[in-house]
């Protein structure tokens, strides 16, 4: 029982489907009855219809016979489809919860894990508990209900040939356990080994463009073929080891009725038992053989659904490192709001020991127009996603208005900002899709007023369908700027108070990145707006501009102070100009 803990563990799931599983049980037991029948059947087709060649016993027993075929049909159909509705509902269900709470997990979790993995465990996994609680499941009892069944009746037929019969079955089962034990942990191994050929299909078809740039489809080819025939491996391993369990319940089993009809056959010459019942007994030995075959096949699809039910499990098992605390103060939205960061010290889960952040203190006053530059890894983008509580801070606090971020609900902090990613993330759909995700109640009419205030977002109007054209899974079908312009209108739309920019101009051209910092200019006139700049000539015209070295701040001011103090920042903008200029001439 213990071994299939994860398989009764999905059984809640069909707690709202009960009426279907017990009449789709009641229809089982039925067509049990009526298989367990025909054995009796045949009895008297024998004894009172060929033995003694009674015309009319035979033709009451063929009618009884047609009988009971049309009501085991009725209840086949009737099981059938009821197990399977229910167990598409309760997978259904399964699935809808295993989303609701992988999506509200941190980004730190997906930081050390294969987003290929999950996907895996998603859809192969929840197939096969689908095929298993559909048809195995039913398959189980069914076989269960004739064995027992069975065995009942061959003790009422002989007493002396059902020993004989339960000796030999008792043989069978101790191998058949050992086998089980063995298919369960190859069971696990294979679904593993399948979730890691997900996730490197994934993770190849998302960079593509840099496998083929640099001539590396071979390489790739060569990695997945390894993962491949990983995965053949254990479930060769699993065959096998499958495949000898079932050869040698066969050989047993029918063994077993070559025995019966020996012992079997010197009674009926000694007349100790009819020929009917000679008969019916090597019906029900072949209806308990076969169930007990098909038992032991059951039991490795069943150790197979175990390891898919364990490792779906694990996911709804999943704690995100960043959590909501049980009473969140409450924090209406405000167009004020002042955020500090108060000795702040920070790693990622993948370096701890690397510190990002080293006691960072800033304070950002509403409506202020704050830049954040530095070279790469010097934690600029951290702050953001600190801001978001995407990660929570190793030590010191994030406040918005003396309030730690982290006694406010997530709906509450994340509010009050508009956040535009440096990979600005295009779900697949419409542009009116995409720029109205936020707010499923924002008009099209109002989308295009802001496309017409906003010339950045003209080419929109360019497109053959328009605000109702589709970008293709991820936005492939747009460039990485209209994207970029895409992510800027989305946020516009949700008009939070502090607009957050990661790098959200490096995909355009030097027009398309004024006309999209003029909007801002315009329209985020009274927000607080904090950008993350590549380009510092993007950033020039900022009220105070922050340059990051290892995690601390090293120079601040306007960008006419930063350039009068001769130091960081005044090299990386010379160096760019230079680069500039040389680009220009070029």
């Amino acid at each position: 029982m213990k071994k299939f803990k994860n398989i009764l563990s999905l059984l809640p799931l069909f707690k709202p489907y009960r009426r279907e599983v017990f009449f789709a049980f009641l229809a089982l037991i039925i067509t049990t009855l009526m298989v367990l029948f025909f054995g009796k059947a045949l009895k008297y087709l024998i004894d009172l219809g060929f033995a003694e060649k009674n015309h009319l016993s035979l033709n009451i027993v063929l009618l009884i016979f047609s009988g009971a075929v049309l009501v085991m049909a009725i209840a086949g159909f009737y099981r059938s489809s009821l197990i399977n509705s229910a167990a598409e509902k309760a997978i259904s269900d399964l699935r809808k919860k295993v989303y609701d709470h992988i999506i509200r997990v941190s980004a730190e979790f997906f930081e050390i894990n294969k987003t290929g993995e999950v996907i895996s465990r998603l859809t192969v996994d929840t197939v096969l508990l689908y095929t298993i609680l559909s048809s195995t499941i039913s398959f189980l009892l069914r076989n269960a209900l004739l064995f027992l069944g069975g065995i009942c009746f061959l003790f009422l037929t002989s007493f002396k040939l059902s020993v004989i019969s339960l000796l030999l079955i008792l043989v069978a089962i101790s191998p058949i356990i050992l086998m089980g034990r063995r298919v369960k942990n190859l069971s696990k191994e294979s679904q593993s080994a399948l979730g890691a050929v997900g996730a490197h299909v994934e993770e190849s078809i998302n960079g593509v463009k840099t496998i083929q740039s640099y001539l590396c489809e071979e390489k790739e080819a060569r990695n997945f073929f390894g993962f491949v025939d990983e995965a053949l491996k254990v479930s060769l391993k699993r065959i096998r080891i499958k495949s000898l369990m079932i050869a040698y319940v066969i050989t047993l089993a029918f063994g077993a009725i070559a025995v019966i009809l020996w012992v079997g056959g010197h009674d009926v010459l000694l007349g100790k038992i009819t020929s009917g019942d000679l008969s019916s007994f090597i019906f029900y030995s072949i209806i308990s053989a076969t169930s007990l075959v098909s038992l032991s096949q059951i039991a490795g699809q069943l150790q197979s659904a175990s390891s898919a039910a364990e490792r779906i499990f694990e996911l709804l098992q999943i704690e995100s490192p960043v959590k909501e605390i049980e009473n969140p103060q409450p924090f209406l939205g405000s167009e004020k709001v002042t955020l500090k960061f108060n000795s702040v010290n920070f790693s990622y889960p993948s370096r701890k020991d690397f510190l990002v952040l080293k006691n960072f203190n800033l304070e950002i006053k509403p409506g202020q127009k704050i830049a954040i530059v530095g070279l790469s890894g010097s934690g600029k983008s951290t702050l953001l996603q600190l801001l978001l509580r995407f990660y929570d801070v190793d030590s010191g606090a994030i406040t918005a208005n003396d309030r730690d971020i982290k006694s406010l609900s997530f709906k509450d902090l994340r509010q009050n900002f508009s956040y535009i990613s440096q990979d600005c993330f295009i779900f697949s759909g419409t542009i009116f899709e995409n720029i109205a995700y936020v707010d499923n109640s924002t008009l099209e009419a109002e989308v295009e007023k802001m496309i017409s205030q906003n010339p950045a977002l003209e080419f929109i109007n360019k497109l053959p369908k328009k605000l109702h054209t589709s970008v293709g899974e991820k936005g492939i079908k747009l460039s990485g700027g209209e994207r970029q312009r895409i992510a800027f209108a989305r946020a516009l739309i949700k008009n939070s108070p502090i607009l957050l920019l990661d790098e959200a101009t490096s995909a355009l051209d030097n027009q398309n990145e004024q006309s999209i910092n003029r909007s801002i200019l315009e329209l985020a006139r009274d927000k607080t707006v904090i950008t993350v700049a590549h380009r510092l000539s993007s950033i020039v015209n900022s009220e105070k501009i922050i340059f990051l070295e290892g995690g601390e701040i090293v120079e601040s001011g306007t960008h006419q102070e930063l350039m009068e103090m001769g130091g960081s920042y005044r090299k990386m903008y010379e160096m760019e100009e230079v680069a500039g200029g040389l680009h220009h001439q070029g």
